[in-house]
């Protein structure tokens, strides 16, 4: 039986007035981390517009769950959901995040399609059969958990961050871009047991559910990650019948990225 919603469960942030943003982050991320890596500027974001940022369950400084399915993607949106609802975003409102945050944005679009009006979903996951073939992978990272932890799985990340992000951006960050580890360092192990577990479960909607998404969208993805392959961002982008895709090959790009989420959602504001 799933566990009524409290808003109480959530660590929130909430920012500027009139139509709402809903924005998640990704995978063992947290706003702090969001914050640290100096690529969202979110400082900048229009202050006529609501920005609704929050950790997700089991990350940064809300309340961990009980059951893996509580990290399934699908359940991750109706939290989505339900933070817009008690934060009186305006109907319909706007959603997006990286990564996992991509995700939960999309499932939630599906299940509430009357309530949001666009999405921008920043570096979509590595997705259908490119992610079934690393269920394995999931499950191995999993069973690390168990045993390192948050701080022991950072510190393994930390010498190989060209596994979680393109060299390119490592380079041009290279005094921030540990912030990114941030998150993870206070996770626990069953905690992070149980979300790679789900990651194993997990998948992005079918490209059929996809086509029935007729909002505007606006998708960003980066060259050179191998958990956030072009590929799936190109298959997002013709799978959404009203979608516009950015890809960047370099800093000068990802630059760009704040200016054009505040644009696409001024241009959608009511």
């Amino acid at each position: 039986m799933t566990e009524p919603f409290n808003i109480n469960q959530f660590n929130c942030s909430i920012s500027g007035s009139g139509q709402a943003l809903v924005w998640a982050h990704g995978l063992c991320g947290c706003m702090q981390s969001e914050d640290a890596i100096g690529v969202y500027a979110w400082h900048r974001f229009p202050k006529k517009l609501q920005l609704i940022r929050y950790d997700a369950v089991g990350h940064g400084l809300s309340d961990t769950a009980d059951n893996v399915d509580d990290y399934l993607w699908s359940n991750l949106a109706q939290n989505m959901l339900s933070i817009a609802q008690h934060y009186h975003a305006p109907k319909p409102f706007m959603l997006g995040g990286q990564s996992m945050g991509c995700a939960s944005s999309l499932f939630a679009a599906l299940a509430k399609p009357d309530n949001v009006k666009g999405l921008v979903l920043m570096t979509p996951p590595v997705a259908w059969q490119a992610r079934a073939e690393k269920v394995d992978y999931y499950h191995k990272i999993a069973k690390a958990a168990r045993i390192l932890g948050g701080k022991g799985l950072a510190q393994m990340n930390a010498k190989h961050l060209d596994k979680m992000l393109p060299s390119w951006i490592i380079d041009a960050h290279k005094h921030s871009v540990l912030g990114m580890l941030d998150g993870l360092k206070s996770m626990k192990r069953h905690t992070l047991n149980q979300l790679f577990t789900a990651a194993a479960h997990n998948d992005l909607p079918s490209k059929q559910q996809l086509a029935t998404i007729s909002i505007p969208t606006l998708i960003l993805a980066w060259q050179g990650d191998e958990a956030h392959p072009v590929a799936t961002a190109k298959a997002l982008s013709k799978a959404l019948p009203n979608s516009t895709l950015h890809v960047a090959s370099k800093m000068n790009h990802v630059d760009e990225w704040p200016e054009l989420i505040s644009e696409f959602c001024l241009a959608l504001q009511s």
